[in-house]
């Protein structure tokens, strides 16, 4: 990941967030919510819990496709 840094007045700040990440593809989007999980983990060591929440998720996936 390419890192940069860009200075953006208050008013603006939101609209900016938005629009970052409606420039990432929906696999950075994911990489990104995933890291965050793994920090979260790490942070609060909750490594069994975040282990066992992974399996109940498989349990609710479904694959759809979009038209």
């Amino acid at each position: 990941m390419e890192k940069t840094v860009n200075i953006i007045p208050k008013e603006r700040a939101e609209e900016a967030d938005i629009e970052f990440w409606r420039n990432k593809s929906g696999e950075e989007r994911l990489e990104a919510v995933q890291y965050l999980r793994e920090q979260w983990v790490e942070k609060f060591n909750n490594r069994a819990e975040y282990n066992e929440s992974r399996k109940g998720l498989r349990r609710f996936y479904k694959v759809i496709k979009r038209t």
